[in-house]
């Protein structure tokens, strides 16, 4: 049990010691032997705990989005009222668009022959956020902040609101997307914040 937690953790160690390497290269300019370099380990030593470069970097970008949602978590224990969770949210997604990791990310994705696998790691990563976006949507219903919706259904619409509108990093600049979110966020509450006057009665 030991030794595998101590290869847990070296895992984690080499995907913080690449991160600003991949972040900086991208991915297909970035060698295996920079990452040597930079870890400090031999090529037999990487490749005992990533079969390539392709899934070492998969492992990143899950490790990344880990990171992402903890620190999401601390964000939103800060906020009251499911309303406000929203707009942190939103603010939150926009805060990491310029984490460079993000740009070898996009590149790694549309330089690479999308295999079985590497689509099913990539749907692992994206659905994280799932159950912490369910829960936030569900405490809202049972507080009587939002209509009584399929928790799930809600879910969905507002992962695809947020991650959809990321393309607009390439349209427009932070302070504009930023207020696009918002706009977003205000939509959305529109549709399934339940009316005042049940709220009263609920608190």
């Amino acid at each position: 049990m030991k030794r595998r937690k101590d290869a847990t953790q070296i895992k984690k160690d080499i995907a913080h010691q690449i991160k600003d390497l991949f972040s900086q290269k991208g991915y297909n300019a970035t060698s295996m032997e920079e990452v040597c370099r930079v870890t400090g380990r031999s090529k037999g030593s990487i490749y005992y705990h990533f079969k390539s470069k392709e899934e070492m970097f998969m492992y990143l970008i899950k490790l990344n989005n880990e990171e992402w949602m903890e620190a999401w978590m601390a964000k939103e224990a800060a906020h009251e009222t499911t309303q406000e969770k929203l707009f942190a949210l939103a603010d939150h997604y926009v805060d990491d668009m310029n984490n460079p990791l993000s740009h070898a990310v996009n590149e790694f994705m549309s330089s690479q022959v999308v295999t079985e696998d590497m689509l099913n790691d990539m749907l692992e990563v994206t659905r994280l956020p799932y159950k912490t976006y369910e829960q936030l949507i569900t405490r809202g219903m049972e507080r009587g902040e939002l209509k009584k919706e399929s928790p799930t259904d809600v879910m969905y619409v507002l992962n695809g609101l947020i991650n959809g509108m990321s393309m607009l990093y390439y349209e427009k600049d932070l302070e504009e997307i930023r207020r696009i979110y918002k706009k977003g966020i205000e939509i959305l509450l529109a549709g399934i914040e339940a009316p005042a006057e049940k709220m009263t009665e609920e608190n």
